[in-house]
This record gives C-alpha cells, structure tokens and sequence, in this order.
C-alpha cells in the first residue's frame, strides 16, 4: 500500500486501474478498511483508476495519535486530492463515511465533479439504531451495544466475506474506534436530523446515487422513492442483498449501478 502522512498520520490507499482517466475513491465507514472493497474493487478498476483510502487510524498499525473527528477524516480525502493533482474526483462512499463524502463535496465547492455515490446510507433512522448508537458511545454499554449491531447484521446471511468482516476485520479497530464513531455518528445525526436533510442544501450542485440492499422493508424503499419524486438529484437504486455490505455480498451489481451513474 502507499502511504501519505497528514498531520502526522499516515493515510493509506491501495492504486489500481491506473491507465484509465477517470478516478474513483472509495471510502469505507468508521472500523473498516480497504478489505471491504476487495470484490469491487477489481470490478471497477477494468473501466476506473480506482483509490482504496484508509481514513488516520485505520492503518494497518492502528496509529494512535489521539482523537480525531469525522471532520479531521474528510479533510484526509482532501489531502490525498490535492496530493494526486486530481480532478474531477468521483467518490464512493460506504455507511456512515458518506457524511464524509458530502462534507468533501461541501468543501470542494465548484471543484466537486457535481455527482456522488453513496451506498448503504441510513437514511431514515429509527429509535433502536438511536439508542445503538447512544450506547455505543458510552464506555460502560460499547460492547454490548456493538455486539447487537453486529449480530443483526450477520443473523441473515451465510455470506464468509461479510460474516469475517463484521466479527473479525470490524472488531479489529478496538473499543475505542468503536466508541469515537458513534459518537460522531450521533453528532452528525443530532446536527442534520438524517442523511437526506444533509444533502439538500448541496442539492444545486450534488446528484447522489443511494445503492442499497438493506433493510428489506417496502416503507423503507417508498420512503426513498417519494422523496426523490420531488427531489430529482437524488437517485435510489435498490439491489438484491441480505445484508448492509452489499460491495463484499453483491460487487457486480453495486460496480454496475457505479459504473452506469458514473458515465
């Protein structure tokens, strides 16, 4: 892996697809690493150069120069931009690393390409996610908290990749890692009320491309689908899956609605 050093913490990304034009980042959410794009990734590399980024304290030393904060990861991204000379950037974003994409979008202005692409973004959230996260937080409740997470998350699936990325790569990062992101997550969530209000004031500028498998419900996928009614920058596409990893259970169907979105 390459690495480039930001204010003192080494940032990581893997390059592939290197003799194409078109460059794609993929970002990936809090405890996680380029493993989760390890089936994509070589998918969207035939058409992309394709950037893996690991956010600071995410390498694979688990660097620990202090706290740090969504914000201080966004401006990470930034930083492997500027450092690449790259231009008309296309970002792909997994989870709660989507608030970061935005907030790059947010900060590139008139430089943003003008399309993104999140996928498994929570855009309605309910009160037993609220209280997750809320306890998530809390160093007495962390464990138990993330422990429910995790078993919803793999109690449908016999998926190896993803089942190993939850129970193995996720709880690599530590109870610390655990408890900073959720509680960034609760703030962004306390600042903007969900993902869709935090979207709009981009909405002259921004179209976003929502990819997702998960959850199930028939409310869920109206929900998304009324909205974008009224607000045509914003684009659900919903694929099969089990599961909230929908690049390690489905890369082939998440590389094309990329690819599509993209052209």
């Amino acid at each position: 892996m390459k690495t480039l050093t930001v204010d003192g913490w080494p940032i990581e990304y893997t390059d592939s697809g290197t003799e194409h034009e078109r460059t794609l980042i993929l970002l990936t959410g809090w405890a996680q690493d380029h493993r989760l794009f390890k089936n994509l990734e070589p998918i969207l590399a035939q058409e992309f150069r394709v950037l893996r980024v690991n956010f600071r304290g995410h390498d694979g030393l688990l660097t620990d120069n202090g706290d740090f904060t969504a914000s201080d990861m966004a401006s990470d991204v930034l930083a492997i931009i500027e450092h690449l000379s790259l231009t008309d950037v296309r970002l792909v974003s997994t989870s709660h690393g989507c608030w970061v994409n935005i907030d790059v979008h947010d900060r590139l202005g008139d430089a943003s390409l003008g399309k993104t692409v999140v996928i498994d973004w929570l855009m309605a959230p309910f009160d037993e996610f609220h209280r997750q996260i809320r306890e998530g937080h809390q160093e007495a409740t962390y464990y138990a908290a993330r422990r429910s997470m995790f078993d919803e998350w793999t109690a449908s699936t016999d998926n190896l990749d993803v089942v190993d990325h939850v129970n193995r790569e996720m709880t690599w990062f530590g109870g610390e890692m655990w408890r900073r992101a959720c509680r960034e997550i609760e703030k962004a969530y306390a600042t903007w009320g969900d993902p869709l209000k935090r979207m709009t004031p981009l909405s002259e500028r921004l179209d976003v491309r929502h990819i997702y498998s998960q959850p199930l419900s028939s409310e869920y996928r109206e929900y998304q689908e009324d909205f974008a009614s009224q607000n045509p920058w914003f684009d659900p596409q919903h694929i099969p899956g089990q599961t909230h990893f929908p690049t390690l259970e489905n890369p082939e169907a998440v590389a094309a609605a990329i690819t599509e979105f993209y052209r």
